[in-house]
């Protein structure tokens, strides 16, 4: 018999996702209620949050880039933020260009030689406009290579990531609205510096916590909603036109309609259905209390499944801690 000739695009949205967990507890559709799709959704907010709680799944894990200002040590992460996998201090050589058109919807550059642009950086000097950023090499056919359409106000600094463009003569920035901007910088020949991590003890005992320099380390504070990052020294006027790139391990994100899909991947679909049922056979008191341990014991190991099969293939390092020795 002939196979669908498809891979992996079966949608399993937020609805199939709760009707196979009752389906599990032994409910049928009929005994379903409007309440009970209700709670269910809460239910599978609460599981996808307590997948922060152990080893960061894969699709989780995300590369942010964050900017710096001069004796403003304390970096705001972005909501949904669990832990920090790696932070680095990325500088760039700037690219010093001729500047043959200036308007308020079109910035153009020639770099005198093919060149490589990575990075852009705009200092506003009044609220941001959607970006546009292109290349050429005659000044005439121009390719697109990234649209930047990040949210800010006047002094401050937003980075574009150019990545896969080809080096070319001609640079330019345009928009549809007029530009608000302080300063362009193009940045080339990125190198990243990782920096240190401190614990609580370590950021505190520093006697000046203001210094100003190169940033060297870090110490990373959990809030309730958005977390804290303190830098160590105090960055310095040349930290405004470098970048702070972490990685970040995140949220899954928010349960949404019960026509959208849940931000698990399908290996994980059957670990996610099995948890969502024991958590459901626990709620509803038309479950049979009997179904709940064998509920319980499937859904722990198709989690331990998933979450063995979650990793990059990579060699193993271990690394000892002494974390119960600091705070």
């Amino acid at each position: 018999m002939a196979t669908s000739g498809t891979v992996s695009e079966t949608t399993f949205n937020t609805l199939k996702v709760i009707d196979h967990a009752f389906r599990r507890c032994r409910l049928p559709a009929q005994a379903i209620t409007a309440e009970m799709h209700s709670y269910a959704k809460d239910a599978l907010y609460l599981l996808l949050s307590d997948l922060a709680n152990g080893k960061p799944p894969s699709w989780c894990i995300e590369r942010q880039v964050y900017p710096m200002y001069q004796n403003q040590p304390i970096v705001t992460l972005d909501v949904g933020t669990v832990g920090l996998l790696n932070v680095n201090y990325l500088q760039l050589q700037e690219l010093t260009g001729t500047a043959t058109v200036s308007t308020t919807t079109n910035k153009t550059y020639d770099l005198e030689s093919a060149s490589s642009v990575n990075s852009v950086g705009i200092k506003w000097s009044g609220y941001s406009v959607t970006l546009t950023f292109q290349t050429s090499d005659d000044a005439i056919v121009w390719t697109t290579v990234g649209t930047q359409t990040t949210l800010a106000s006047s002094g401050e600094w937003t980075w574009m990531d150019i990545s896969g463009a080809l080096p070319a003569r001609y640079f330019r920035i345009t928009s549809t609205s007029a530009q608000s901007v302080e300063q362009y910088y193009l940045g080339t020949l990125p190198q990243e510096v990782p920096l240190g991590q401190l614990n609580l003890d370590s950021y505190a005992a520093q006697s000046n916590k203001v210094f100003p320099g190169r940033p060297v380390s870090y110490y990373f504070k959990r809030d309730r909603l958005n977390p804290l990052l303190y830098l160590w020294p105090a960055p310095w006027a040349a930290s405004e036109t470098a970048q702070l790139v972490v990685w970040r391990h995140r949220h899954v994100m928010d349960v949404g309609t019960l026509a959208q899909e849940v931000e698990v991947p399908q290996r994980w679909m059957e670990a996610i259905v099995n948890s969502l049922a024991a958590r459901m056979a626990m709620e509803t008191p038309s479950v049979d209390v009997n179904l709940i341990p064998m509920l319980e014991a499937r859904a722990a190991a198709s989690m331990s499944q998933a979450r063995d099969g979650d990793n990059d293939g990579s060699s193993t390092f271990i690394q000892p801690r002494i974390s119960a020795y600091t705070r």
